[in-house]
This record gives C-alpha cells, sequence and structure tokens, in this order.
C-alpha cells in the first residue's frame, strides 16, 4: 500500500519546484521604444536634435511598428497565461500530495493500532492454546496410566471370564468369540502404536508358522493359532453389521465350514466370499478392519439419490498374486479430494452430519492395520465410464441382429445417446420373434458376456456379470404377445470403493530375503571371511 502511495506521488509532484509567472520584460521595453517613437512624431524638433532619419517617420513604418508592439505584447500575453496554468496545475499536485501524505499517514496510523490489537490478540492465542496443550499433555499421560491399569485388571478379568465361558459349554462358543474380540480391540486401542504392536505380533506368529512348517511332527502346542481363515474372520465381520447375517455351518463348535465359496445376496448386500490361503496373526484385527470398513459403506450407501437396482454394497474377498484381496464398494457421494490426505487421520471424520458426527477413528484403525500387515490399501471413487457396447441378438428364427449403444455421462448420471443424439435413459428393441439370447460386449473388453435360456413369460432382467460389485448396465426382456420388448440401460455406479491387499502367510514364505537352501551358503560365505583373518 505505501508503494503504491509513493509511485502515485511520485507521478504527481511537479518536476523541480513551482512555475513561477516571470514579468513582461519584452514588451514593457517594446512600449517604451513604441512611446519614444510616437514621440518622436509629436515633437519634430526632437529629429532635428537627436539626427533621426526621417524615414522612420513614414505611414508605412508607424503602422509597422504599432504591429510589432501589438505582436510582442501577444507572445508576452500568451507566456503569461502558459506560466500561470502551469503554476496552478503545480500548486494542486502540491495540495494533492500533501492530501495523500495525510492519508497515507492516516492509513498507517490505523494500521499500525489494528496491527496492535492483532498481536494483543495473537499473544492471547499462543497462551491459551499452550495452556491447553500442557492441559492435554497431562490428561495424555494420565490416559496412558488409565490404560496399563486397565490392560493390567482387564488381563486378570479376561482369564476368569473365558475361563468361565470354557466350562459352560458349546452353547457359550459365540460369546467367548465376543469377548475376546473386545479384549482384543481394547489391546489394539491402548497400545502406544498400533501398526508396530501389529507387526510384533505377526512376527511371533510367522515365527511359530516356520517352526510348523519345517517340523509339522515336532512342533511343541502353540498358545496361540499363528494362522486363522480370511474368509471365517470376514464372515464374523459381517455379521456384527448385519443382524440377519445366517450363522455358518459347524459355527460354535470349532469347526470350519466346507464351502469354498460363501454368498449372499439381498436389496442391500451382494457378498462373495472366496476361500484364499491363510493370514498370520490375529483373527480378530481383520474383523476391526473389516467391520469398520462395512459400517462405513452402510453408513453411505443410506444416502438420498444413490438409489440402484442391485445391492448398494459390495463385499468381495479372494486371493491374486499371493494377497488376499478385500473389496468393499458403496454406492454414495464422492470422496472429496481435499478430503484424501486426511482420509485416514487420527480424528478425521467425512461424517459431517447434525444427527451423526464421526469420531475419526474407523479408517485410522483400518490403516494402522494395513501397515502393520506390510499391505497396502486404496480407495477409488467409482462412476460410470463413456464407452460404447455392442448388443447381439439372436431370435428363435435363427436371425441375429446386432446394434451398438453409446454411453456417456451427463451430469453424473449415464445416459444411452440415440440415432437423432439426444440422452435417453434406455434404448428399446422390439422383435416378433422371441429372444433366444442376448450378448453383450463392451468397448474396452474382448470378451462377450452371454446369456441364453430367457424364460417365455414373464419379465426378466440380466445384470452385468463382469463387474458384479457394481453392474455397469441392465438388460431387461419383456415377452409379450407380436412384440417381444429388449431394453438395454446403462447404470448409474456413482460410490467409493475400498481395495485391501494383504500377504498371507505362505506368500511371506515363499519371498523371504533368506530362503532355507541359501542359509548354508550365507553361513558358509560369512564364515569364510573370519577364516581368512585368523592366522593358523
Amino acid at each position: 500500500m505505501a508503494e503504491r502511495l509513493k509511485g502515485q506521488l511520485k507521478d504527481k509532484q511537479p518536476e523541480g519546484r513551482v512555475q513561477r509567472v516571470v514579468f513582461p520584460w519584452l514588451s514593457t521595453l517594446v512600449g517604451l521604444l513604441v512611446v519614444t517613437y510616437l514621440l518622436f512624431h509629436t515633437e519634430p524638433e526632437l529629429l532635428l536634435y537627436y539626427a533621426v532619419p526621417s524615414d522612420l517617420l513614414r505611414f508605412e513604418v508607424k503602422y509597422a511598428v504599432l504591429a510589432a508592439f501589438v505582436l510582442i505584447l501577444l507572445i508576452d500575453l500568451r507566456r503569461y497565461r502558459q506560466q500561470s496554468a502551469r503554476q496552478k496545475a503545480d500548486l494542486k499536485a502540491l495540495r494533492e500530495q500533501v492530501r495523500d501524505l495525510w492519508l497515507s499517514k492516516k492509513q498507517l496510523q490505523l494500521k499500525a493500532h489494528t496491527y496492535s490489537g492483532h498481536a494483543d490478540k495473537l499473544k492471547l492465542f499462543i497462551s491459551d492454546k499452550l495452556l491447553d496443550y500442557i492441559e492435554y499433555d497431562e490428561k495424555f499421560l494420565h490416559f496412558k496410566s488409565i490404560a496399563a491399569e486397565v490392560r493390567h485388571n482387564g488381563v486378570i478379568s479376561f482369564d476368569k471370564v473365558q475361563t468361565a465361558l470354557q466350562n459352560a459349554g458349546p452353547e457359550a462358543h459365540s460369546a467367548l468369540d465376543a469377548m475376546r474380540y473386545l479384549w482384543d480391540l481394547l489391546d489394539l486401542s491402548t497400545a502406544d502404536n498400533l501398526a508396530l504392536h501389529i507387526s510384533g505380533h505377526l512376527a511371533e506368529c510367522e515365527e511359530q508358522y516356520y517352526q510348523r512348517m519345517l517340523n509339522p511332527e515336532d512342533t511343541p502346542p502353540l498358545p496361540h493359532e499363528p494362522v486363522f481363515a480370511p474368509q471365517h474372520a470376514a464372515w464374523r465381520a459381517l455379521s456384527l453389521v448385519r443382524a440377519d447375517t445366517p450363522q455358518l455351518h459347524g459355527e460354535g463348535q470349532g469347526e470350519q465350514p466346507e464351502q469354498t465359496e460363501w454368498q449372499l445376496d439381498d436389496p442391500q448386500w451382494h457378498v462373495q466370499l472366496q476361500q484364499p490361503g491363510a493370514l498370520l496373526g490375529n483373527e480378530n484385527h481383520l474383523i476391526l478392519l473389516l467391520e469398520n470398513l462395512l459400517k462405513n459403506a452402510q453408513f453411505f450407501s443410506g444416502k438420498r439419490g444413490y438409489k440402484s437396482p442391485r445391492a448398494t454394497i459390495s463385499f468381495l474377498l479372494d486371493e491374486i498374486d499371493g494377497q488376499v484381496r478385500i473389496r468393499i464398494y458403496n454406492r454414495g457421494p464422492h470422496i472429496k479430494d481435499e478430503d484424501r490426505p486426511n482420509l485416514f487421520q487420527l480424528g478425521f471424520s467425512t461424517r459431517r452430519v447434525r444427527e451423526h458426527h464421526g469420531r475419526g477413528l474407523g479408517l485410522y484403525f483400518v490403516n494402522q492395520i494395513v501397515k502393520g500387515y506390510e499391505g497396502r490399501i486404496k480407495v477409488e471413487n467409482m462412476s460410470a465410464p463413456d464407452t460404447t457396447y455392442t448388443v447381439r441378438v439372436e431370435l428363435d428364427n435363427d436371425e441375429i441382429l446386432t446394434d451398438s449403444v453409446r454411453v456417456q455421462v451427463v451430469n453424473g448420471l449415464p445416459q444411452c445417446v440415440d440415432a437423432d443424439g439426444a440422452w435417453i435413459d434406455e434404448k428399446t428393441w422390439e422383435y416378433r420373434k422371441p429372444v433366444r439370447s442376448v450378448e453383450i460386449t463392451a468397448q474396452d473388453e474382448t470378451k462377450p458376456q452371454r446369456k441364453g435360456e430367457w424364460a417365455s413369460k414373464g419379465k426378466q432382467t440380466w445384470f452385468d456379470a463382469a463387474h458384479p460389485e457394481h453392474p455397469h448396465w441392465q438388460v431387461t426382456v419383456q415377452p409379450k404377445r407380436g412384440a417381444h420388448q429388449l431394453s438395454f440401460a446403462p447404470l448409474d455406479i456413482r460410490g467409493v470403493l475400498f481395495d485391501v491387499r494383504l500377504p498371507t502367510a505362505e506368500y511371506r514364505l515363499e519371498h523371504a530375503d533368506l530362503l532355507e537352501e541359501d542359509i548354508d551358503a550365507e553361513v558358509e560365505r560369512l564364515d569364510e571371511q573370519f577364516r581368512t583373518q585368523i592366522p593358523y
């Protein structure tokens, strides 16, 4: 501000000093000469006395002298007006300069008062924050002492309750599992570093698992099982967030179900749990991870404006490249770009609503557990793509019809583009003969999807099988007399997908830094260095 005012004043200030108005000496001198000349005209004796040539008194000379006098007088008058105008402009510039200086001084005084007030407020704010931090440190130390006391007393109480439930019989198995889950949650929550705590537990389980693999017959009894089935943990986590989840076969007797793939489909849930490799560690840690992700998906899938003909939550479990893959998708609003860096931070929550304010613990626990397992987690906002589908229809009379459907996302919603370039929700065809089979091929996919054996009556719907967790389209067939109708509709899949990868126990064993067959060679190489240095 000061620099700008300084530049303005520099432009307005006069050059050098204020313009002076000079006395008209030239016209005055010429006027005196004209008076003398006229005196010679009126007094002829002076001509004789001063010997002035008589030619100067001619009529033409007289008018020439008068004209010269008038011209010089006009020149002096013009110069006077210019000097006077310049003087006024310089005085005006000086007045503006003085006024601007006064205003700038006034503004600087106001700023000084304002900054002084801000400085006082900042001092008060810093002092208050220092007091808050001191109080927070005291509370944190107090909390740590309470946590240590809770852990100490919790171990005693947990042992008593666990012994009582074990002696109660098989009917108390679910209560025992709930008690163990509660204890593991308490144990994890009171740890100083969650990821380090889980990593240390995995190291113990890894050692026990390796010993069992090396000596399967001579393995002593272990204090706890070093590995667990992710499929079983996933179903238990699902039962915590979904009240009417069916009980697994053999649950409560310690038996593992015989199914290799567990499925569940209803208007809200699409669950497909395959049987991947075993994971090291505590099963309850994975249950805690899944419970938080599923509750998060359950909360956001209930938002208005995100209805779906399919399940609003998808939960998939499988194995890929030695990694247990967990994919949890929910329909709902996207995660904002400004929220992504803070998504897994302690205390940050995206549940900013009046009736439910999150505490910022769920995703923090998820991230810490993934770090402890040396896995990775990825969050992706899902949207329908702009693409083109090829629809191939075979009728009962062996006639084959092929058409293309161009899909374009408009205001976040996928729309079909008709022949006139207009946007429509779905594209419909009518045939005189019944539909025998329908084949859909996406532009970015090489393998088509085909469905045959359509019923002769009733409305039937077929969803995109290439993306079971969030189908991109649906095909509807409506058999009618003389006019069989087929429609293709792209689906709105706006939502969020969490993709978690955790290494299996077998993968960790196969990708150890030193394999079993290389240990002897490595020991021999290290021993060779010492033998060359020791004199015999």
